[in-house]
This record gives C-alpha cells, sequence and structure tokens, in this order.
C-alpha cells in the first residue's frame, strides 16, 4: 500500500474527540442507570450497609463535636496566666495599693489590679446568692488580695515569679488562677488525640465495609464480567459501574452520619445550654459547624469510592477470560 493509502485509511479510522466523549458520557450514564436499578433491587443490603457506615462515622463525628465545644470554651476563658496575691489580714487597702504600685513596675507583669476585701464579699455573697448583709453579720474573713496578669508562660519564669512573691512580707499566699486551666487543657489535648485515634479507626472501618461489599458484588457479576471482557471491555469499564456503588453507599452512609450528628447535637443542646446558663458561660454550647459536616459527608463519600476501586481493581484481576 502507497503512503497516500496509509495516510487515508488512518484519517478514516480516526474518531472524534467529541465522538469519544460523547460515548464516555453514555457509559459513565449507564453505569450509574446500572447501579441504581441493582442497589434499589437490593435495597434492604444497602440500607443496612449505609446504616453500618454510618453509626461508624458518627463516633468520630461526636467527638469532635466535644473537641470543637471544648476548644471555645477554653478560648473563651484564656486570659493568659495570671497570679492572684493574697494580703495578710493585718495589712491595710492602702498597703496593698501601695504593693500592686511596686507589682505593676516589674517586667513580667502586663497589668494589676487590687480587690478589696469588700468588694470580695460582695462578690462571694453574689456566687452564694446571698446578701451581703448576712455574710457581713458573720464577719468577713477575707483579705485584700492583688490580682496580676503576666507576661510570660514559661514554667520557670513563673515558679521563680511565685517564689518572689512569696518572699514579700505583706503576702500571705500566692495562688496561680490558671492551673485548674491548664488540666483543662490537658483534658482537651487527650479528647483531641482520641478523637483522631477514632478517626483513623472509622476510616479503617469504613475501607473495609465497603471494599467487602463490592468484593461480594463483584464476584455476584462474574459471569457478566467475563463475557464484557471478551468483547474486548477493559478492566477501566468494567469498574465504572463498582466505583458508582462505592459513591452511592459513601454518601448514603455520610448523610446517616450527620443525621445520627445533628440527632445528638439535638438531644445534648438543651441540658448543655441549661448547665451553661446556670454558670453564666453562654459561649458554652455544643459546636457542629457547616464546615465539618461537608468534611464528613465528603470523607464518606471519598472513602466508598477509594475502597470500590481497591477491591475492583484486585477482584477484576482474578476475573480473566480463558
Amino acid at each position: 500500500m502507497s503512503k497516500s493509502g496509509r495516510t487515508a485509511v488512518q484519517s478514516v479510522t480516526k474518531v472524534p474527540f467529541a465522538r469519544r466523549f460523547a460515548t464516555w458520557r453514555g457509559h459513565h450514564r449507564l453505569a450509574r442507570h446500572d447501579t441504581l436499578e441493582r442497589l434499589g433491587r437490593h435495597w434492604v443490603s444497602t440500607l443496612l450497609t449505609a446504616l453500618v457506615m454510618g453509626v461508624v462515622l458518627s463516633l468520630p463525628a461526636a467527638l469532635s463535636m466535644g473537641v470543637l465545644t471544648l476548644d471555645a470554651a477554653l478560648a473563651e476563658v484564656d486570659r493568659g496566666d495570671s497570679i492572684t496575691v493574697m494580703t495578710h489580714d493585718s495589712v491595710s487597702l492602702e498597703q496593698a495599693s501601695a504593693l500592686s504600685q511596686e507589682l505593676a513596675s516589674l517586667a513580667l507583669v502586663e497589668s494589676v489590679s487590687v480587690v478589696s476585701k469588700e468588694q470580695a464579699l460582695e462578690e462571694l455573697s453574689q456566687w452564694l446568692g446571698l446578701s451581703p448583709e448576712v455574710l457581713t453579720s458573720l464577719g468577713n474573713p477575707l483579705p485584700h488580695s492583688i490580682s496580676l496578669t503576666l507576661s510570660s508562660t514559661q514554667t520557670a519564669a513563673l515558679q521563680a515569679f511565685t517564689e518572689q512573691l512569696a518572699s514579700n512580707p505583706l503576702v500571705a499566699d500566692v495562688l496561680l488562677d490558671m492551673e485548674w486551666l491548664s488540666r483543662l487543657q490537658s483534658i482537651a489535648l487527650f479528647g483531641e488525640r482520641l478523637m483522631w485515634a477514632f478517626v483513623a479507626i472509622a476510616l479503617l472501618a469504613c475501607l473495609l465495609i465497603i471494599g467487602n461489599t463490592v468484593r461480594l458484588a463483584v464476584e455476584s457479576r462474574r459471569q457478566e464480567i467475563l463475557v464484557t471482557k471478551l468483547v474486548g471491555a477493559n478492566n477501566a469499564y468494567v469498574m465504572r459501574p463498582f466505583l458508582y456503588t462505592g459513591f452511592a453507599y459513601g454518601a448514603a452512609g455520610g448523610l446517616v452520619a450527620l443525621l445520627i450528628a445533628y440527632s445528638v447535637k439535638y438531644w445534648l443542646g438543651g441540658p448543655i445550654e441549661a448547665l451553661a446558663n446556670s454558670y453564666q458561660a453562654p459561649y458554652f454550647t455544643l459546636r457542629f459547624p457547616l464546615s465539618l459536616a461537608f468534611a464528613l459527608l465528603v470523607t464518606a463519600i471519598v472513602l466508598g469510592m477509594v475502597g470500590a476501586w481497591v477491591s475492583a481493581r484486585r477482584q477484576l484481576k482474578l476475573i480473566e477470560p480463558r
């Protein structure tokens, strides 16, 4: 055959891109319809798989809700490290004010405020829900105090500064106000790491669930896959329905997880709000932002498709016409 003849044959057999794209779209449309039809015929097993995925994914979602709530609360109450200096009972308010001015000149101190024994008694009466006259009649055992906000959070600097304050003859005791917050931050860190551990377990469990479900689906269509490969279909063509199956399982499981998470938020929201109001802490509310809900749904879909792709790819390599 001449060179011009070969060129003519090549130009005739070349398929335009638009036609190839239309064929590709048609294959995907058929795969979607086939997947939805098969899932609808086996709706009980489909529902059970989606429920299992949703329950597994809802565990880290609920934990993340608690961690976000605790982090938000810590951000509201974290005022930096502070120290309360309690003076002796014999120290007058003028002496306490002079001591506060002396402490304000130190480099480590950002701000100073003096709380008189009368102010402290009034705050105590409000906290106890009693009138100040009741406590005044019993006597006022509270001393004057000085609240210091510090610029450094280093443990060594705080310890040295505390020892310096305690050596002052006017000081009876030195209290680190934020020690409880440090403990709470440690609990928050533990909760965050526990959440990530549950996330890893949930991801692995979902991959195993989808992988096993798709493996069974591939085996149930073994003869159909053999015939399809005999007429020239490649693994990518055969795999498309199973990828859509993974997508459907992931989307359904993600929606179930969101439903469970929002149900938990609604169920626990009332008691937590009442507890926050009793402590006058309106910022302490359950948090489950839309970004987290979107991330949960996208993660579930990606898990479904990845699990389906890995399982189907492995099984299709074992199904070859002989």
